[in-house]
């Protein structure tokens, strides 16, 4: 089973009327890659998210996530898609970290 993930749907997508291109690609079948899509889902959905994601890119065995977190700050997510990690870096604005996610 796959799963394309567009965490992008309420920011990018919204604002072209062209169809989007996936950010990422996971197979749910793996239980590494599943549990990072169920980790996004519960951390940025529900009545009290604590991120907002903008950008995602998925680079070799991690997936990379541009959030901001409830008080403002801006991270890089990396979580492992083989196995239960997850490690972040702060950016001191928007622009900055969805770049280091694009690339």
């Amino acid at each position: 089973m796959y799963c394309i993930v567009l965490i992008l749907w309420y920011c990018a997508c919204m604002k072209q009327h062209k169809p989007a291109e996936p950010s990422a690609v996971l197979d749910l079948s793996k239980p590494g890659e599943k549990s990072a899509h169920d980790f996004l889902v519960r951390a940025t959905t529900g009545r009290n998210p604590l991120f907002r994601a903008y950008a995602i890119r998925r680079k070799g065995r991690s997936l990379l996530v541009c959030v901001e977190t409830v008080n403002c700050s801006y991270l890089v997510l990396r979580l492992s898609l083989t196995s239960h990690r997850l490690t972040w870096r702060y950016f001191l604005s928007y622009p900055e970290a969805c770049k280091y996610v694009r690339g």
